[in-house]
């Protein structure tokens, strides 16, 4: 008898044995050790051929790419660590363990991160997924691969949140008729004291060109000092609330909208559309000088239908063309937008809501006149830009 349950014993043992022997056993996320400076990484962005949408990944320096017939492998000291593959990876997904899923809203990005065994190798993998929607509002999917003893704690910290990101700005000014939405020829300016009249002067500016261009619409520009998107869409005070109330009500027939500059404004972009969506009224990005370029792509990435109409680009993009950063901005702890910034970003709503250069400025002019522009844009143009460097994009089939 004792010799049976001995043997039992052993024989459960031993099934066991096997049993652990196929589950993949990767070190925990919570003990892989920080083998990395966090300076230590280089970005590179990988997307799906023909998509205007990347992933922008942080890379350890001590990893490399090589191609592979429409994937990537990921190489260290001339070793294969692991791989990069548009869509679902396929192999091995009977042997997965799941470890995490988060989704992201702030980049609306879904990453996934199970372990599994490949066949005939002791150590496990990393199997990293990335679920999101590209610009053209296709499911789009990136799965990264890593050896289990190739992951450190900073590398698993930088792949488990990309950021989605635009490949391309070629600053072409979007249209958007006044007979559409609503219908209402109302123009709402929003944001904080980068619309102010005593800076940048954007409302006093447009209102002279549309008077002079003899077209019929109205604007409002409304300037909360250091107000951004979450405090229009989350603060109930009068001083916010009334002018999302405004919105509901179908007021304007478009909105222009500054103020992305956190994770927090990314999300509550939500509550505006929302309140556009409510009244037929169409909604425009308008980002204004000092606003987070990073949220600007994020916002742009997480909401594929929003219209942008970049401010802060094009007053970049004449800096980059000859112009300098004391041309467009005020001297002060802000670097407030100036009244010729204020006249680029007049003449960009100008030409969205129109689709016309916008008339010289009349000599009653309130804020700059013709001969000042003239003297510091005359001759300037504004060529098409890359966002992300085409070196740095690889691309996935």
């Amino acid at each position: 008898m004792t010799k049976r349950i001995l043997t039992a014993a052993c024989l459960l043992l031993f099934l066991f044995s096997l049993t652990a022997c196929r589950t993949p056993q990767p070190t925990s996320p919570d003990e892989l050790e920080a083998l990395r400076p966090s300076t230590a990484g280089e970005y590179v962005y990988f997307a799906a051929k023909g998509s205007n949408t990347a992933l922008r990944f942080r890379l350890p320096m001590d990893w490399s790419l090589e191609q592979a017939d429409g994937t990537y492998l990921i190489k260290e000291d001339d070793k294969t660590v692991g791989t990069v593959t548009l869509d679902a990876a396929t192999a091995h997904t009977e042997e997965m363990a799941e470890v995490a899923s988060d989704t992201y809203k702030e980049t609306a990005i879904t990453t996934s991160t199970g372990v599994f065994k490949a066949d005939g190798e002791k150590a496990a993998w990393y199997r990293m997924s990335y679920a999101y929607t590209d610009d053209s509002g296709k499911a789009q999917q990136i799965t990264i691969d890593i050896k289990n003893d190739t992951m450190d704690q900073t590398a698993y910290k930088w792949l488990k949140k990309p950021e989605m990101m635009p490949i391309k700005d070629y600053h072409v000014t979007p249209s958007v008729s006044l007979a559409n939405g609503n219908g209402k020829k109302t123009a709402l300016i929003i944001g904080n004291s980068f619309v102010y009249e005593r800076y940048s002067g954007i409302g006093p500016t447009l209102r002279d060109m549309i008077a002079t261009g003899n077209k019929d619409c109205q604007v409002r520009v409304v300037g909360v000092g250091y107000a951004s998107i979450s405090a229009y869409a989350n603060e109930t005070a009068s001083t916010y609330k009334a002018h999302i109330d405004d919105i509901k009500g179908g007021r304007y027939g478009v909105v222009f909208l500054c103020g992305l500059y956190s994770d927090a404004d990314v999300t509550a972009l939500s509550v505006i559309k929302d309140a556009c969506r409510s009244s037929n009224t169409q909604l425009v990005l308008f980002p204004a000088h000092n606003e987070n370029e990073a949220r600007i792509e994020a916002a742009v990435a997480a909401h594929g239908d929003l219209t942008l109409l970049n401010w802060k680009a094009r007053i970049n993009a004449l800096i980059d063309a000859g112009l300098t950063r004391e041309d467009f901005c005020v001297n002060d702890a802000h670097s407030h937008s100036n009244a010729l910034a204020g006249y680029v970003g007049a003449k960009l709503i100008y030409e969205c809501l129109f689709g016309a250069e916008p008339p010289a400025l009349s000599a009653e002019s309130p804020c700059i006149s013709q001969s000042e522009v003239d003297a510091k844009l005359g001759g300037i143009t504004v060529p098409p830009t890359v966002l992300i460097e085409s070196k740095s994009i690889y691309y996935l089939q």
